[in-house]
């Protein structure tokens, strides 16, 4: 394991002040608590639980907190006693779910405790001074970061030189998933605004989990797609004027489909009209006259439009790995309506092209 048990213990004990009803979390944390001889503070949480989960109307998981109460000889008897009958009223005829509304780390929700247990131990806990820079844009590494405490600022350097904040995150917010699932280089700044304590996986840990639990993968893969398209709108042209709201609806509505280097980059028929935007990687269209096309990050096509749209048995195959995102034509065509510029871009592309 890459952390020490003292390591992984800080570790938890930072995790369960950031999604503190967690219980694959807090499970794993009092029994540690309890191995390194810190019988108080554990015999304090599983009593501290007990009253969450029947404050929240979860009346089993109480009780299982409160058993491990009893098995620590908490001298609360009295008190521990009477939250059991209150338990056993709440939980009868009742099916629960140890996910709801609470502050949850989803990556690890569908694990089991010794699972996440297993992923967490992969991680190095790090430390990052205020106003420095964790990852830099550009920059080649595969590592992914969960923050435990502190926060940093995403930063985007536009093509013009300026430097542009797309957001800010925050204890329990993870970055840095693109180079680990796409190898890509990586794809903005990360600074600290304060001191900030994270816990850094090598790619390989979230290949494990993804392979482990694919609805942790998933879940993972789709925040990765979203903030993946969120940065483009803020680095194209096309999407400069438009409004912070409408840029993250088209993040949170479009899909990003990956193409391996030689793939074919399918073309959408009329019948299911997309807009396809090249994110990353390079491509060639062949013409059907024979024309050769190079396409690369920005570049649209697609049947949602005559302005984007390719000369029938078009050809658009992969020179290297190639990230498309494909927007809907429902935001396309807002897009269109509501802002000059875009449809000004818009309207560009294939007399560009074609020149």
């Amino acid at each position: 394991m890459s952390l020490s048990e003292q390591k992984l213990l800080h570790s938890y004990l930072l995790l369960h002040h950031v999604f503190p009803e967690d219980m694959h979390i807090v499970r794993p944390l009092i029994q540690m608590l309890q191995r390194s001889e810190r019988i108080k503070e554990a015999r304090n949480l599983a009593l501290s639980m007990a009253r969450r989960m029947l404050a929240s109307g979860k009346g089993g998981f109480a009780l299982g907190f409160l058993a491990i109460c009893k098995q620590l000889d908490h001298p609360k008897t009295e008190e521990i006693e009477a939250l059991s009958n209150m338990a056993r009223i709440t939980s009868a005829g009742f099916q629960e779910s140890s996910s709801g509304s609470g502050h949850l780390f989803a990556l690890i929700d569908q694990l089991s405790d010794q699972e996440a247990l297993d992923f967490i131990s992969q991680a190095t806990l790090i430390q990052a001074e205020a106003g420095h820079d964790i990852v830099t844009q550009g920059e080649a590494s595969e590592t992914f970061y969960l923050i435990l405490e502190g926060s940093v600022d995403v930063r985007l350097m536009l093509a013009d030189g300026r430097s542009k904040t797309l957001t800010t995150l925050n204890a329990g917010d993870f970055f840095g998933e693109f180079a680990c699932l796409y190898k890509l280089n990586r794809t903005a700044t990360i600074s600290a605004n304060s001191l900030t304590r994270m816990l850094e996986f090598s790619s390989q840990s979230i290949t494990q989990l993804m392979e482990r639990s694919p609805l942790a993968g998933d879940q993972l893969i789709r925040t990765v797609q979203t903030r993946m398209v969120h940065a483009m709108t803020h680095a194209m042209p096309a999407f400069s004027q438009l409004p912070e709201e409408d840029k993250i609806w088209a993040a949170e509505e479009s899909v990003v489909h990956s193409y391996e280097s030689g793939e074919t980059i399918p073309i959408s028929d009329l019948s299911a009209p997309v807009c396809h935007i090249i994110l990353s990687g390079e491509a060639e269209l062949n013409m059907p006259d024979g024309q050769q096309i190079k396409l690369c990050s920005g570049d649209f096509f697609g049947t949602v439009n005559p302005h984007i749209e390719l000369p029938f048995e078009s050809e658009i195959k992969t020179k290297q790995r190639a990230l498309v995102c494909e927007m809907p034509e429902n935001i396309f065509n807002t897009f269109m309506k509501l802002y000059a510029s875009f449809e000004q871009h818009v309207e560009q592309v294939n007399t560009n092209r074609f020149i």
